[in-house]
């Protein structure tokens, strides 16, 4: 009797399920339509790169949800962020091939600015660490396809000229 009043009062474990459920949520978008374009490119470096950006959100995803537990049951309460990624990230794919490959990258800067935010918010300040040092590796490798693309396209300038 005292087990199912606890359920109903307290959905979620500690303070960080909340907020780690919304990361959560952003990091499996983000595995997904990364994904979805590393089927769709034809050009072996966006390949690559969507691959690997893909792999980085879903080890991440995973250490979320080993750190969470058990997912606590949906109230209804979930931030709006995750919602508004999800939708980027749908629209980005839906764009059409040209911009597709940018815009992705564009939400994927989005979810790290916000993953980013929220890992603030977070009580254990080990586990908050250990989420930074994902986005970190996220970051990293996002700065080095722009600035592989900017010199691209500066290249691209000098033969046309």
């Amino acid at each position: 009797m005292l087990d199912g009043h606890h359920s109903e009062t307290m959905s979620y474990p500690n303070s960080d399920s909340r907020i780690v459920c919304d990361m959560l949520s952003m990091c499996f978008d983000g595995f997904s339509a990364n994904s979805t374009l590393y089927g769709r490119v034809s050009n072996t470096l966006d390949k690559h790169i969507f691959k690997k950006v893909s792999s980085l959100y879903r080890r991440l995803a995973e250490r979320l949800l080993y750190g969470v537990g058990a997912l606590p049951e949906d109230t209804g309460t979930m931030n709006p962020e995750p919602g508004y990624i999800a939708i980027a990230y749908l629209s980005a794919l839906n764009a059409p091939e040209k911009y597709a490959s940018s815009r992705v990258m564009s939400v994927n800067w989005q979810v790290i600015k916000r993953v980013g935010k929220l890992v603030r918010l977070l009580d254990d300040k080990l586990f908050a660490n250990t989420i930074i040092d994902y986005l970190v590796c996220i970051q990293v490798l996002l700065d080095n396809v722009r600035h592989r693309r900017k010199a691209a396209k500066l290249m691209e300038g000098k033969y046309r000229a």
